[in-house]
């Protein structure tokens, strides 16, 4: 009798592969969110600097190819840099608060995570344009959901 309540009373232990995928998380949203709050604060300047840029380069990005459309994406960038910042500080807000749910084994923290990865990719997808670099960029985000996935028989 004795035995059962103990047994009972051990929680189930965080499976390794769970573990690494979190603590990758941590440090993931850690710098997600070092990235987001510093281009909160130099978000207002951020057309200001591009057009010093510019001026700078004498117009020399300009044009077609591959430098030209890193300066039209550089210049929507520029323009969407308040909405930019604030995503991807909510977006790491949600998938910070999904790893930690996740950690102590809770599926909601897997729904709190995806949110967040979706968000963080259809929102500058939305203000700036599909591009090839933000369909590059989405690759981990959905290794990650379906590694995640992968362990939602360990969640309750």
């Amino acid at each position: 009798m004795e035995q059962e309540n103990q047994s009972e009373m051990v929680q189930a232990t965080l499976p390794k592969f769970l573990k690494v995928l979190c603590i990758l998380t941590f440090i993931a949203v850690g710098l997600g969110l070092v990235g987001g709050l510093y281009n909160l604060v130099k978000a207002p300047y951020a057309l200001e600097e591009y057009e010093t840029m510019m001026e700078v380069s004498g117009g020399a990005f300009e044009g077609e190819g591959f430098m030209g459309s890193m300066m039209e994406m550089a210049h929507a960038n520029a323009l969407n840099a308040l909405p930019l910042a604030l995503t991807a500080v909510g977006a790491n807000l949600f998938c910070l608060f999904g790893a930690l749910m996740m950690w102590k084994l809770r599926k909601v923290g897997f729904y709190a995570y995806v949110c967040g990865q979706v968000l963080g990719i259809a929102i500058p997808s939305i203000l700036m344009g599909v591009s090839g670099w933000m369909m590059i960029g989405a690759i981990f985000p959905i290794a990650f959901i379906i590694m995640y996935a992968v362990n939602l028989k360990h969640m309750s």
